[in-house]
């Protein structure tokens, strides 16, 4: 990213090192992280041991994103590492499924994820498939603009998609789906898991229409984020074919984004809750519940509910898969859409949460927008909504000192109330995040969180509680109590 017109140093924020085509993602870049991520293979390992290790490379349709994982691919061979580099663009999920699945020592995606056209990334996953975390690409920092890169030529190319779509069919009931007459509406949002979903159900009964399904490195003006203000078409064309749902799938296809048969979005507030109620009432599944501070109360009241542990982390998926490599987590899952599985990697992916919601509406046997009624009347109406202000690029500021600022001073002035509630609880080990109200689960409860994002320049403001009314209320002070801070 540039800022004051200084272009920075190479960093690995919350999911990965992002940055600007051309101006800090270069080719130039791209193999000092490579290089970067050669010591600290060489740091961890025998040299017997780190030339018999492979490295899984994938990359998304973005603009030369082929090119870039071609770079980093011929850095780690020259360096006399094995590589193997899928033969076209993927998922992120089929990268992390392929580093377990060809028992590689790490993998390296191409990718910018959700972010907008200009952006392109580089993230890592480990041996498990998990992203790496705080330590690892700490250590990779460290070894940053140490050496000049060197270069070779020895690569494999390989098919990374088949083993990946035979994997997530396995995970689902296909005999169920597959006389499932629905008409389902997909969106890939021009990101490379285009091709998915109608190949997994082609044998089916299963109608699926796609838009957005051709390669376009600009996402056709989009930005490739599976949120209610970018699904708008994909809405109306639910409401238009009179389809059973809609689904849309990010950049790199690791998020999902849901529309009901009436067109209306369901927020990931609602979509996590309803894929617990469906693992453990319908599939007799028990397990931890893991999710990011950024989500709601729902899948706290259903995880008590029914007595399964129940655990809050940062936000980023690297923080959910933690806890996953470690414990029995039954489900994990984050607010931009990303769900993860136990029995699986420990990793999100929205190709197999969308064969997951479309095994639940065919074993329930019901409209989308029913079960999703019947749930909240169980336990409870969640309304959600999420401001983002850019923080001005003269402020110099970074996400880490903004983080620290906003904590700080709002902590040290937090008002008794917000919106006319009372604040119950104050969480501050990301961003703020007010637990308001009280805990019933009729109603009454509501939260606000204030937090920098940790891959783009902008603050987010995230809201939830029982009305509409009352969520833009709460965005509107968040909004005013971040005033004095930009």
């Amino acid at each position: 990213m540039k800022i004051d017109g200084k272009i920075e140093k190479i960093a690995f924020g919350t999911d990965g090192w992002r940055g600007i085509i051309a101006r800090d993602f270069t080719f130039e870049n791209v193999k000092i992280a490579a290089q970067a991520v050669v010591i600290y293979l060489k740091k961890g390992l025998s040299n017997k041991n780190f030339l018999s290790h492979r490295v899984m490379i994938g990359y998304d349709g973005r603009f030369l994103s082929n090119r870039f994982a071609l770079a980093t691919a011929e850095v780690l061979a020259g360096n006399g590492i094995k590589v193997v580099v899928s033969n076209h663009p993927i998922p992120g999920p089929a990268l992390s499924f392929s580093v377990v699945n060809e028992k590689a020592k790490l993998g390296i995606m191409i990718t910018a994820s959700h972010n907008p056209y200009e952006y392109n990334g580089f993230k890592i996953k480990t041996e498990s498939g998990a992203p790496a975390d705080r330590n690892t690409t700490n250590q990779i920092e460290k070894y940053l603009y140490k050496c000049k890169p060197r270069t070779g030529r020895e690569i494999e190319y390989k098919d990374l998609l088949s083993p990946y779509i035979k994997k997530v069919s396995s995970l689902v009931d296909m005999e169920l789906l597959g006389n499932a007459e629905f008409s389902i509406v997909f969106d890939p949002m021009f990101g490379s898991g285009r091709d998915l979903l109608p190949e997994i159900l082609k044998d089916s009964k299963c109608k699926v229409i796609s838009i957005h399904s051709s390669s376009d490195p600009l996402f056709g003006g989009l930005r490739p984020e599976p949120i209610r203000k970018n699904l708008n078409e994909l809405a109306g064309e639910v409401i238009r074919r009179k389809a059973d749902t809609g689904i849309a799938t990010d950049g790199d296809a690791d998020r999902v984004g849901v529309i009901d048969e009436t067109g209306r979005y369901l927020t990931p507030h609602q979509v996590f809750p309803l894929l617990i109620s469906y693992l453990v009432e319908v599939k007799k599944k028990k397990g931890k519940v893991v999710q990011t501070i950024s989500m709601g109360y729902l899948g706290e009241r259903i995880a008590n509910f029914y007595g399964l542990p129940f655990q809050e982390v940062p936000v980023g998926f690297k923080y959910v898969s933690e806890v996953m490599l470690k414990e029995d987590v039954l489900i994990g899952g984050e607010e931009s859409g990303g769900y993860g599985y136990s029995g699986y990697i420990p990793e999100r992916d929205g190709i197999l949460s969308a064969l997951i919601l479309l095994e639940m509406i065919a074993r329930k046997g019901r409209r989308l927008s029913w079960i999703l009624t019947d749930l909240q009347r169980r336990f409870g109406r969640s309304c959600y909504e999420r401001m983002d202000i850019r923080i001005p690029q003269n402020s110099g500021m970074k996400s880490l000192e903004l983080k620290e600022k906003i904590t700080g001073s709002i902590v040290k002035k937090a008002p008794g109330k917000i919106a006319g509630m009372k604040i119950r609880e104050l969480r501050t080990y990301d961003g703020v995040k007010f637990i308001l109200g009280s805990e019933n689960i009729t109603g009454g409860e509501a939260w606000l969180l204030l937090r920098p994002s940790g891959t783009e320049p902008l603050i987010r403001i995230y809201a939830e509680a029982d009305s509409l009314k009352r969520v833009k209320e709460l965005l509107k002070e968040g909004r005013q109590m971040l005033s004095n801070y930009l």
